[in-house]
């Protein structure tokens, strides 16, 4: 995964350099509604506060800006379940009919009721579970065979499908079943990644000796690396308002602006303005390309100057 900032070195040059750079990718939360109630949930206390859907004539004159700015992928994702947004079919055709290249992250639940699945670069479904049991006691419903069900049907006309387990204190034994079922149902892959609870990576794991590790260490935040990568990723909440990146969805110092009073394009600009101190951030993803960036880096000008020779 964090190979593919090499992708963009222009444009984290760009950044370096104190440049305004429009995102190459854009993560749109269509919901903070969600059927389930993971306790893991970092959005957990915002949605709890703020339950909404994304206006649509809003989310319409989104993807003209971002169009017109050159971003080339959306995601939908949460804050909440994003099927849940009534008009969602309405949402994925309509960015479709752009030429946007799609993502969706979501707990599954929903996904026999959503067209053109087909036509999605990714689908992560997150199960955080092996089986009916474990599942209720994770998310605090009982929809377990209802999202198999699903992920086998969606599978049949989509294969890049998989599968994503955050490990936290009621779910982290015997993930090799975890790793069974993966199999069993065929997904592309299954993610393992650490809650992150009561301010804390979760690295409490119970796993047979030398069976299985999992790394923490990549989603902590290292203040030696500046966040560079969060400039290259539009976040946009359900609540209409851009934040800073998807850590930090809801909180009010990483508020950028709203789509209800500004048009994007002047919101993405004040985001340079913004010097947060990641030191203090929760685990990210990021990092693992904020990382790959420094190898880069270390290796002198070079590298840049004569990239374009093979």
């Amino acid at each position: 995964m964090d190979t593919k900032i090499y992708y963009y070195l222009d444009e984290v040059e760009r950044l370096r350099k104190g440049e305004i750079v429009y995102p190459v990718t854009c993560e749109i939360d269509p919901s903070n509604n969600c059927m389930l109630d993971c306790d893991f949930c970092m959005y957990k206390s915002f949605l709890e506060k703020d339950r909404r859907n994304l206006s649509y004539e809003i989310y319409e004159s989104l993807l003209y800006e971002l169009d017109d700015i050159g971003t080339k992928s959306i995601t939908f994702t949460g804050g909440g379940e994003p099927l849940m947004h009534p008009r969602i079919n309405n949402m994925i055709t309509d960015a479709l009919r752009m030429g946007f290249e799609l993502g969706l992250v979501t707990n599954g639940v929903l996904l026999d009721r959503i067209d053109n699945l087909d036509k999605f670069k990714f689908i992560r479904v997150s199960l955080d579970s092996y089986d009916a049991p474990m599942y209720k006691e994770v998310k605090g419903h009982d929809h377990f065979h209802r999202v198999i069900d699903n992920i086998r049907n969606t599978l049949l006309i989509n294969k890049t499908v998989g599968l994503s387990y955050v490990v936290n204190d009621k779910n982290n034994y015997d993930l090799e079943l975890a790793e069974e079922l993966a199999d069993s149902l065929g997904v592309a892959y299954i993610q393992f990644k650490p809650a992150w609870l009561n301010g804390r990576v979760f690295n409490e794991y119970q796993l047979p000796e030398s069976k299985k590790v999992i790394r923490t260490d990549r989603y902590v935040s290292k203040d030696i690396l500046p966040c560079l990568i969060a400039s290259l990723i539009g976040i946009v909440g359900a609540d209409g308002n851009i934040y800073f990146c998807c850590q930090h969805r809801g909180d009010d110092r990483f508020l950028l602006g709203s789509l209800y009073l500004h048009k994007f394009k002047e919101i993405w600009k004040r985001r340079f303005d913004l010097k947060p101190d990641i030191s203090t951030c929760p685990m990210c993803r990021y990092m693992n390309y904020a990382e790959a960036y420094k190898k880069v880096v270390e290796k002198g000008t070079l590298f840049f100057d004569h990239r374009n020779f093979l």
